[in-house]
């Protein structure tokens, strides 16, 4: 078809899988509308023809820059596809998606192109009057961002409350930027009974945890559980580094001495109601 040969002549930015080395042509353009999922200068467009594939892990380089892509939308002449469009967002860069137990046992993050964005600000009503940001992240759809993940970006950490997929097709992960220290070390002991001797061996170990403000991470199960108060912590660590932990056990954090209120098993982690001893 004619039209469909003449579409095709304006292809003329190469584009290449911002994973890999395949190039191909399409048509760069801008948004023709101001909003979607959120206001953004770095939105875009772009279409090619209908037998290009857009790559697997949904991300593409343009003249040095990087874009998550979004779903293809087809142009249709005569009952036939000719074009397709992509929303593309620009990437603010390379971001580390883990688990929370992941970031702790420091093992290899999935790494993801990734657009962060302003939000809105949040009234911190529990501890102060601060107004903490809230963000969001773009991903390729195809990309995992559960909530109570996390995301290391622009040298910031973020916990994910909730992620969707938008409209556009690109994975929208609302995320609170983490206080620092996020990741502290702290010494954890150990005891072991012997019944044989009616004694306790103690063994120190250094634990790296995870900390957070106590309304970033929190469950109450029962009517029973103890109460959050302002300034209260979450700290999460492995579970096989912290096998015994209890309720009145004590952790010195970079800011002094805390105290253990309760213990959630969490699978491979244990969540720590903690208040400063």
């Amino acid at each position: 078809m004619k039209l469909k040969r003449v579409a095709r002549k304006f292809d003329n930015v190469q584009a290449q899988d911002a994973y890999g080395t395949t190039t191909f042509m399409v048509q760069y353009e801008p948004m023709s509308f101001s909003k979607i999922d959120g206001t953004s200068v770095t939105k875009r467009m772009v279409s090619a023809a209908p037998e290009i594939v857009m790559p697997a892990r949904g991300a593409i380089t343009i003249d040095g820059e990087q874009y998550v892509v979004g779903h293809g939308a087809p142009d249709y002449w005569m009952g036939e596809v000719i074009r397709v469009s992509y929303v593309i967002q620009g990437a603010t860069g390379l971001a580390n998606l883990h688990s929370i137990a992941s970031a702790i046992a420091q093992t290899a993050p999935v790494a993801a192109y990734a657009a962060l964005v302003f939000s809105k600000y949040m009234p911190e009503a529990n501890d102060n009057s601060r107004y903490p940001p809230q963000y969001q992240v773009f991903l390729a759809g195809s990309e995992s961002a559960p909530a109570d993940s996390l995301i290391q970006l622009d040298g910031k950490w973020f916990l994910v409350k909730q992620s969707y997929i938008s409209t556009s097709g690109l994975r929208i992960a609302l995320a609170n930027e983490l206080d620092e220290p996020a990741f502290e070390t702290v010494t954890y002991g150990d005891r072991t009974y012997d019944p044989v001797t009616d004694t306790y061996s103690a063994s120190n170990s250094s634990v790296r945890v995870l900390r957070v403000k106590w309304s970033e991470h929190f469950h109450y199960l029962t009517k029973a559980d103890e109460t959050y108060q302002r300034g209260d912590i979450q700290v999460m660590a492995l579970k096989t580094a912290m096998p015994s932990v209890a309720p009145s056990d004590l952790l010195t954090l970079s800011d002094g001495v805390w105290r253990v209120l309760s213990v959630q098993d969490e699978g491979t982690t244990v969540s720590l109601h903690m208040r400063r001893a």
